[in-house]
């Protein structure tokens, strides 16, 4: 089993997800590093820790990675969480997931090649399953065909890591994340549903029918389970579902969205059809077992992570550290960056 490195790169560090990991990995007593280009990121995300002695940010760009010359180190570990995570963005300008999916990951891969750096974690995401005929979907489903930019440009990201790995010994954790939620998302249903009804107490409009159900996860979560599989498991090349074992449908997300805003009497519109827009997936249903055979599963259904994330967003709750009333999980989760 792989005993974590102490010093990291986190490519999106600034991001949604990045900047909760840099928290946690710092919180662990490791050196971080945080390379972003800080346009679609926040640098008041990491306002909390940007004095750390521990963290170096470096404004950057993977497209460029002449201008980063000397900052890996052949025992780094890297996390690869940069990406246009807006699907609707992608869909109008395929060429943003393009250079900020494909391109990037092959130039970050050059470039750890270069420096002889072997271990990297990607982040892909469900996106790769496009419509399931047969869910839930484990690693080994299959054909893979994405029905986004987004969803395409991560799976050719997998196909490149599955190549490098294979002709250059480059050792991956490849996750497919379900629909992650928590602090500081800035899109997503959640998100989108909480600023339409504060616009329009009266009506909600929801693309698609309602019926479209995915797997979420709360970002603490979704870094517990990494640092849980890198952990419990041999360097090499792993594939492993993250999400919930769970799904929830749009309009229980609109009902929890509309309780917790106090809301009653509100109209429900539909529009798009059953896809919603082009590029979005009706169903993303994953099955985690494989991560829960190591010995992980999230302590939260998908319907109590869309709860808890709608509460915190709206100063309800505090963060990571409110814990489960219900007692329905069936074991814990681990403690993050637990070695074996």
């Amino acid at each position: 089993m792989m005993q974590l490195p102490t010093r990291h790169i986190i490519t999106g560090g600034a991001g949604f997800i990045g900047s909760h990991l840099t928290e946690t990995l710092l919180e662990r007593g490791d050196r971080v590093v945080v390379l972003d280009n800080l346009q679609h990121a926040q640098r008041d995300w990491l306002e909390q820790v940007r004095i750390h002695p521990r963290l170096e940010i470096c404004q950057g760009d993977l497209l460029h990675p002449e201008e980063l010359r000397g900052l890996l180190t052949a025992s780094d570990l890297v996390w690869h969480l940069a990406a246009n995570t807006n699907m609707v963005i992608g869909a109008q300008n395929p060429q943003v997931d393009v250079e900020n999916g494909f391109l990037a990951t092959q130039r970050l891969l050059e470039w750890m090649r270069s420096e002889g750096t072997h271990k990297l974690v990607f982040a892909s995401s469900g996106a790769v399953y496009g419509d399931m005929a047969r869910p839930p979907a484990s690693e080994q489903y299959g054909p893979l065909l994405p029905v986004s930019m987004y969803g395409a440009t991560k799976l050719a990201g997998e196909a490149l890591l599955s190549a490098y790995h294979h002709v250059f010994g480059m050792q991956a954790w490849i996750f497919r994340f379900g629909n992650v939620l928590g602090a500081r998302m800035s899109h997503g249903v959640v998100f989108d549903f909480i600023r339409k009804l504060r616009e329009c107490p009266t009506a909600l409009e929801i693309l698609g029918d309602g019926t479209a159900e995915k797997n979420y996860i709360l970002v603490e979560e979704c870094i517990d389970g990494m640092l849980w599989a890198l952990t419990h498991t041999k360097p090499g090349f792993e594939i492993l579902n993250l999400g919930s074992p769970t799904t929830t449908t749009v309009n229980e997300i609109a009902q929890i969205v509309i309780e917790d805003l106090g809301l009653r009497n509100v109209e429900l519109r539909y529009a798009g059809g059953a896809r919603g827009w082009p590029g979005d997936q009706p169903r993303v249903y994953m099955d985690v077992s494989k991560l829960r055979q190591l010995g992980w599963m999230t302590r939260y259904t998908s319907s109590e992570a869309v709860r808890i994330a709608t509460r915190r967003y709206l100063g309800k709750e505090t963060g990571p550290t409110d814990r489960k009333e219900s007692g329905k999980a069936e074991r814990s989760v681990g403690t993050r960056g637990t070695n074996s």
